[in-house]
């Protein structure tokens, strides 16, 4: 929810570091992976990005957009929509991304144990 600040200590839906997440993507990813034969159909839509605080002594940027996902598997489609926040951090010239969160619409409905696919 919204009002959650921290990712640790408190329960998550999806809560992973780079490690995990590289170690997910190699795992759908790898060509003997046939459970996720065949793959995923994804369509995303990034809208009304707006940036919510700027730290000029550090470089940070701090912003927010909302999101539609929408995939299809199997003869199955699954819908997602919500809020991103992501807290960018300056490296050699270059923005990359330190902090990704995702707040669902429908935080409180109930979800599928694993989403594989990144939203």
């Amino acid at each position: 929810s919204d009002d959650q600040k921290f990712a640790e200590g408190v329960p998550n839906i999806f809560y992973e570091d780079k490690y995990l997440m590289d170690m997910r993507i190699r795992r759908v990813e790898h060509p003997y992976a046939h459970s996720q034969k065949p793959g995923h159909r994804t369509s995303h839509v990034v809208s009304n990005v707006i940036i919510t605080e700027i730290n000029e002594p550090t470089g940070v940027i701090k912003c927010e957009s909302r999101f539609h996902m929408v995939e299809y598997r199997l003869e199955n489609q699954r819908y997602f929509g919500g809020k991103y926040s992501h807290t960018l951090k300056t490296q050699n010239n270059e923005y990359l991304i330190d902090l990704q969160r995702v707040d669902l619409a429908n935080v409180e409905g109930p979800f599928d144990y694993v989403m594989q696919v990144w939203l």
